[in-house]
């Protein structure tokens, strides 16, 4: 319980104000920092001013040259604005900056087809997808000094009151004469909601557990779960709402909210990495790798749940199935590679569908020699990922589930400083988040492994490290993806 002379530092550095701490703002490193020897970092004190004009960009583009398309878009001829009711001038540079900017860092790989850049087309008729258009995009400003906090915040707030408002006013058994207006409106409302993933990972303080929950229900109401739209705007909808599904119930240690037999978590239906929207492309996952990572997600939970050989025997399965998929991967890069930065990102995710079998399923120690040799691999791959290369984008979800299995000094280094450069380009607040639970689950790993010795056990199957790892995950609030 946290104490009463804990209140949130306004002013203080970034590690206090994430630990809800007290900071007594001591440069160059507070005492808080100095104690746990981490870096003290404080914020920038950029002045906030709302643009007159549309945005520049204010760092380096993921191409050397501005896709056709993009200018194009912006340039379309007035018409396309008489007939849309923008509140303001900034609201319009808004809408802008999605289609120039943050469209673009959203897929692992952009492209012509890109459909997070053709949603804005569809959300100048639908209020509830412009309006979070315009959130995401103001959030996303908000991070480079380009909007106010009380501008993001307005625009937050009105978004979430017309979504709720929307939810609300649902007919759960639509008559025949408004069914198809009421599944066009379930699916607005679906993009809507399976976008505020986008909106929560640029804030401090956002939490994605209720709208998952919330696009699960809409999945359900909409026959989701069972067939696929071709609406490609509705596809990748469905496609990120199952990836941030697998990947939420990873971080928590939980199952997913889908249900197992969800179509796109079949592994034979290959074409979605072969048809627009390309799951691959979307996520820089293909689609029958996170068939795996949902296949891992139910086992972790089954032994602790249940254990014994049955689910043993699932492991080892899954296990050669996995190795089979991935065997063209070795785990090193020549030192002339002319691999697609987009494989190398499916080969870290691969490896860290390794790593978590190990981990959760097989629960192999941290310290052991399998887990640290997983975790090599996979830094080293990373480091071929240059901040800002476009796929690095989509990297999070396996650097941080990679960094929390660090031990030595130099690897613990590295991590802090990738973290740092990634987050200095990308600005997403709850990497922040991602970094200070890595912090705990290192200081938790070193102080209980003196304890545990290998023989303590919390309950069956479950070390007193992994039961206090278990703990943490299942209390944060963060999602990065």
């Amino acid at each position: 319980m946290r104490s009463e002379r804990q209140s949130r530092s306004k002013t203080g550095c970034l590690q206090c104000r994430q630990k809800h701490n007290k900071c007594e703002e001591q440069h160059p490193t507070c005492s808080f920092c100095a104690s746990r020897n981490v870096k003290c970092t404080y914020p920038s004190g950029l002045k906030w001013a709302q643009p007159t004009k549309s945005m520049e960009t204010r760092h380096k583009p993921r191409t050397k040259h501005p896709r056709v398309e993009e200018q194009s878009l912006i340039k379309q001829p007035s018409a396309l604005f008489t007939s849309t009711h923008f509140e303001s001038a900034e609201e319009k540079s808004a809408w802008e900056y999605y289609v120039r900017m943050v469209s673009t860092n959203v897929p692992a790989l952009d492209g012509p087809e890109n459909p997070y850049r053709q949603l804005s087309i569809p959300a100048l008729s639908s209020p509830i997808l412009l309006e979070t258009i315009v959130c995401i995009s103001t959030e996303h400003m908000l991070n480079f000094g380009l909007a106010s906090v009380d501008l993001a915040a307005k625009r937050q707030q009105r978004m979430l009151r017309t979504l709720g408002q929307k939810l609300l006013s649902l007919d759960s058994t639509p008559s025949s004469e408004t069914i198809v207006i009421e599944k066009s409106e379930r699916e607005a409302l679906l993009i809507a909601v399976v976008l505020q993933g986008i909106v929560v990972a640029q804030s401090a303080d956002g939490v994605l557990e209720p709208h998952v929950k919330c696009a699960s229900w809409l999945m359900q109401a909409l026959g989701y779960f069972e067939s696929i739209p071709q609406n490609p705007i509705a596809r990748m909808a469905i496609q990120r709402y199952g990836m941030v599904d697998v990947m939420l119930a990873i971080s928590r240690q939980r199952r997913p909210y889908a249900p197992q037999n969800f179509i796109l978590s079949q592994p034979d239906q290959h074409h979605w990495d072969e048809t627009e929207p390309s799951f691959h492309k979307m996520t820089g996952c293909p689609q029958p790798l996170m068939c795996f990572l949902v296949r891992i997600a139910h086992l972790a939970c089954d032994v602790t749940e249940r254990p014994g050989g049955e689910v043993l025997s699932e492991a080892f399965q899954l296990d050669t199935e996995l190795r089979a998929w991935g065997s063209r991967y070795t785990g090193t890069l020549p030192a002339r590679c002319d691999r697609t930065l987009l494989d190398i990102l499916t080969e870290c995710f691969y490896w860290t569908a390794h790593l978590l079998l190990a981990r959760r399923v097989f629960q192999d120690q941290t310290c052991s020699p399998r887990v640290q040799y997983l975790v090599h691999v996979c830094f080293r791959l990373m480091d071929h990922l240059a901040t800002g290369c476009g796929p690095d984008s989509s990297l999070p979800q396996p650097f941080y589930l990679a960094a929390r299995e660090a031990v030595s000094a130099e690897d613990r280094v590295w991590v802090r400083q990738k973290h740092e450069s990634m987050t200095a380009f990308y600005r997403e607040q709850q990497r922040n988040a991602a970094m200070v639970l890595i912090e705990r689950i290192w200081e938790t790993t070193d102080a209980l492994r003196q304890l545990e010795r290998g023989s303590v056990k919390l309950k069956e199957g479950v070390s007193l490290v992994d039961g206090a790892i278990q703990t943490l995950d299942r209390e944060a609030n963060f999602f990065i993806f």
